[in-house]
């Protein structure tokens, strides 16, 4: 076992950043998960998050007083969050002598989020990286004035704590500690049908809402999964649920139309599958545009469809298009919704 001193940057009187969420309120919340966590795999942890500082240089100062007041740390970690219209994840070092722990707690917190990978850097300009004592980290969460890095740090700081402290200590604390805490401890690993997953390892589920979900459903469909007539509109609906328990089917995984990071590792391994799969010899001469085309559509790829069905061309899918679609589609020995997905296309577009 290991002491850790954890803190979160900022305070009321010294706020962070400022964007969709605020960076003093939510890097706290990621601090109190990372905490939890690293306590219950059985290590020492002090909260050293400043909250009397009246100015930058106080909260700053305090911060790295408290952090030199102890003895025997492994390792300082301050939580942050960035602005400035970027996107994505980072870790700051001082020097090398933080390389493996920085790069296990970026990909830990990157296999949960899927935000942007921004990498490690070396920092020695910034102030507790260039005061504390012991070695440390300093880890940027996601942009807070960025729509989605924004949605997703918000609905899973508990699920990013959890990465910073499994990334801290190289393990799955869920395994390390399932003997003794088994009510705290459910494995993402496939469990019985009945029993459902922790809620700190729970991604997305239904009637979830948001950027994040749309981009799940993007991911599903271009994986091969569609998630309904309404495509990627954001809503974790019935046919979005139903995409995700095909998906859990294909990969073995517990069947409950729940995103945990096993489904989500899962997803990206379809991702990369169908990647690598050689284009048919029939694929369309028109790329396929990586989004379902259906009612309510608009554009030049409405456009090339009603040039092969050879009805009005107009650039807007309505619903004497739909109908030639589905008929298009019954004739072809597709299934006839109406809606052209990636099949539709290429059989429309397929090379003579």
């Amino acid at each position: 076992m290991a002491n850790y001193s954890i803190h979160a940057g900022h305070n009321a009187n010294v706020p962070g950043a400022q964007g969709y969420i605020r960076e003093e309120v939510i890097d706290r919340q990621i601090k109190d998960a990372t905490i939890k966590y690293l306590r219950a795999a059985g290590q020492t942890v002090y909260d050293d998050t400043d909250e009397q500082g009246k100015t930058q240089n106080e909260n700053l100062s305090s911060i790295v007083r408290k952090i030199n007041a102890h003895s025997g740390l492994a390792l300082a970690v301050s939580i942050h969050l960035n602005a400035g219209g970027g996107a994505g994840i980072e870790v700051y070092q001082y020097d090398s002598k933080t390389d493996t722990v920085a790069a296990r707690v970026l990909n830990k917190i990157y296999a949960v989020t899927r935000l942007r990978n921004r990498g490690q850097k070396k920092n020695q300009s910034l102030y507790v990286l260039r005061h504390s004592k012991p070695p440390a980290i300093l880890i940027e969460c996601g942009f807070v004035d960025t729509k989605t890095d924004a949605e997703i740090v918000t609905a899973k700081t508990d699920v990013i704590g959890k990465a910073i402290a499994e990334g801290i200590l190289g393990k799955d604390i869920n395994k390390e500690n399932q003997s003794s805490q088994p009510s705290k401890s459910a494995s993402v690993k496939p469990v019985p049908s009945r029993t459902p997953l922790n809620r700190s390892d729970i991604l997305f589920k239904k009637s979830d809402k948001g950027f994040a979900v749309r981009t799940l459903q993007q991911d599903l469909i271009k994986a091969g999964y569609s998630v309904g007539k309404s495509g990627a509109d954001g809503v974790f609906g019935p046919a979005t649920e139903n995409a995700v328990r095909v998906l859990q089917k294909d990969y073995k995984l517990l069947v409950d139309g729940i995103v945990g990071v096993e489904t989500r590792a899962a997803l990206s391994k379809a991702l990369e599958k169908k990647k690598k799969q050689p284009k048919p010899p029939d694929s369309a001469i028109a790329p396929y545009p990586e989004t379902l085309i259906k009612r309510g559509s608009s554009g030049k790829g409405v456009e090339r469809i009603q040039r092969v069905l050879s009805i009005h061309v107009d650039g807007i899918f309505g619903a004497k298009t739909e109908a030639a679609v589905k008929a298009y589609q019954k004739r072809h020995n597709l299934t006839a919704d109406g809606i052209v997905g990636p099949q539709t296309w290429i059989s429309m577009f397929k090379k003579s």
